[in-house]
């Protein structure tokens, strides 16, 4: 009797041990799950934004300065903050590198128009500039946004031909957030960082 109480104990003891790596194997398969799940979540809304610039439109086969910021990620971004870094200067918007870099010639373009007294629809015609905002803006997955183009033009061509050689200098430091709420920095060569939060600009 003895013996088989001893036999019977152990069996309950094992049993129970059975029970519990079950139940820990259960856990981590669900952990392993619930894990890759999020990972597929955070991949399929993952934003990559990038910014770029060029002096030729490929569409319309005619030369134009192009800024733009493009989303190359699956999911839509919301753009927090955009600054610019040219000369080891930081800037707040575009309007403080174009001052830094070619306020000469943009006063020579603007006092151009403004002698002609250039309507919009002309002034482009003759050369002029396009910009846009782009924060606090949504980008979705695989689109752009530019947020200045100059046409050349007789009003532009000085500022274009500065701004050109220029540009090459520009980096933009972009802060975004994607549909998770998780936040990243973005330098020129698409070097991007996970933040903790974005400065919003107001």
């Amino acid at each position: 009797m003895s013996d088989f109480g001893l036999s019977s104990q152990k069996l309950n003891l094992t049993l129970a041990l059975c029970a519990v790596l079950i139940s820990a194997a259960s856990f981590y398969a669900t952990y392993l799950q619930a894990n890759a799940a999020e990972k597929q979540v955070k991949a399929m809304t993952l934003p990559l934004l990038q910014y770029g610039t060029s002096n030729y439109d490929i569409d319309t086969k005619e030369p134009v300065l192009k800024f733009v910021i493009k989303n190359s990620g699956v999911g839509p971004a919301l753009i927090k903050s955009l600054s610019f870094k040219y000369k080891d200067h930081d800037y707040q918007d575009f309007n403080g590198f174009l001052k830094a870099c070619c306020s000469t010639e943009v006063e020579t373009m603007l006092s151009g128009m403004k002698e002609n007294n250039l309507e919009n629809a002309k002034a482009m015609s003759r050369g002029g500039q396009l910009t846009s905002t782009a924060v606090n803006t949504i980008l979705p997955g695989q689109e752009e946004i530019g947020f200045f183009q100059l046409y050349p033009g007789s009003a532009s061509n000085i500022l274009w031909k500065k701004l050109d050689i220029e540009r090459r200098g520009l980096a933009a430091v972009i802060c975004y957030c994607s549909l998770l709420d998780e936040c990243y920095s973005t330098e020129k060569r698409g070097v991007v960082k996970a933040v903790k939060a974005c400065s919003v600009e107001q």
